[in-house]
């Protein structure tokens, strides 16, 4: 099939709770996505996960825009026959991971049939337990957002929770005046902790904490193996849109697991389209992956019956764009 025209759009819905992080505070997820029009007159959509500010990674939506206009402007009319030619034709965006796994999303989709299927299911808590303490039931792990009652938090959960997995991510906000908070949370099964350090922490500094997780550090499977092998790293939490897309992230969770790595898939406040492709690679992980139920964040998404909760369960079906929902750039 011949690759003819690319679209830009916009979706912003409103988050139904804040959102607050260590760096940001989120009241609406402003998010970019292409489609790509092949011979047939089929658009074929992805999703973007970048932000509109660099607060969270390099690229921003406002850059894989650019990236991806002057991208398409190259390879614009030429045929694409099978899912190894499209690899190769964005080679071209391999420095620029959040674009090649925008586009990478709707590539993926000419050469692959979508299934349904279902997942085991992630919360996440910002710090708003007395909202969400009610839906943890169903949960197959727990994910707290790092809080001044973060200990207070996991010790409870750990009661009321004993068999599921209780994590917590940091955001690298973290120094030595925090180690105590570490141990004490060691002593309550906490799973693992993502990346509490600006920097990776030598191997044997780390024996008495929870195990140590890499997320932003995970870029690529070079960065990835130094963690593991250098700095003791034993749970690695794959993005799909920071390591180049969905085809990367499913040989990196293959090439992990050989070597006795624990592996998460990790999601980003994603509308229900990119919610899918994380829910697709997280089938492979170790524990859950950041995967929430339909409607958990947003009252509409860009897709619908793309997580809804069925017994203890998250049920994905092929994703189906509603294009009323977007308004296309000029």
């Amino acid at each position: 099939m011949k690759l003819l025209e690319l679209h830009f759009y916009e979706f912003a819905p409103t988050f139904k709770h804040k959102i607050q992080t260590p760096k940001v505070t989120m009241t609406s997820r402003k998010t970019l996505f292409v489609g790509i029009i092949d011979d047939t007159g089929k658009e074929w959509f992805g999703e973007c996960n970048a932000f509109e500010t660099d607060w969270y990674h390099f690229e921003t939506i406002a850059s894989v825009k650019k990236v991806l206009s002057q991208w398409f402007e190259a390879v614009k009319g030429q045929n694409v026959n099978r899912f190894t030619e499209a690899q190769a034709l964005v080679e071209p965006l391999n420095d620029t991971p959040a674009a090649r796994a925008t586009v990478m999303m709707a590539l993926y989709q000419m050469f692959h049939d979508l299934p349904s299927f279902e997942v085991p299911m992630t919360i996440t808590v910002n710090g708003d337990m007395q909202h969400r303490l009610v839906r943890l039931d169903h949960a197959a792990r727990i994910k707290i957002k790092w809080n001044c009652n973060i200990v207070e938090q996991v010790k409870m959960l750990a009661v009321m929770y004993p068999d599921v997995p209780i994590t917590t991510d940091a955001n690298q906000t973290l120094s030595v005046h925090d180690l105590p908070l570490l141990h004490a949370l060691a002593k309550y099964r906490l799973a693992y902790i993502e990346e509490p350090f600006p920097t990776l922490t030598e191997a044997q500094n780390v024996e008495d904490l929870p195990p140590i997780a890499i997320d932003e550090q995970a870029i690529d499977e070079e960065t990835i193996m130094q963690a593991v092998e250098r700095h003791g790293a034993k749970v690695v939490v794959i993005k799909p849109f920071r390591v180049g897309g969905i085809d990367r992230a499913l040989t990196l969770i293959e090439q992990l697991q050989a070597r006795d790595v624990t592996v998460v898939v990790g999601g980003m406040y994603e509308c229900g389209l990119s919610r899918y492709f994380t829910a697709l690679a997280s089938r492979y992980g170790d524990y859950a992956g950041d995967v929430t139920s339909e409607g958990y964040y947003f009252a509409e998404d860009v897709v619908e019956r793309a997580g809804q909760l069925k017994q203890g369960k998250l049920l994905f079906e092929p994703p189906v764009i509603k294009p009323r929902v977007l308004r296309r750039y000029s």
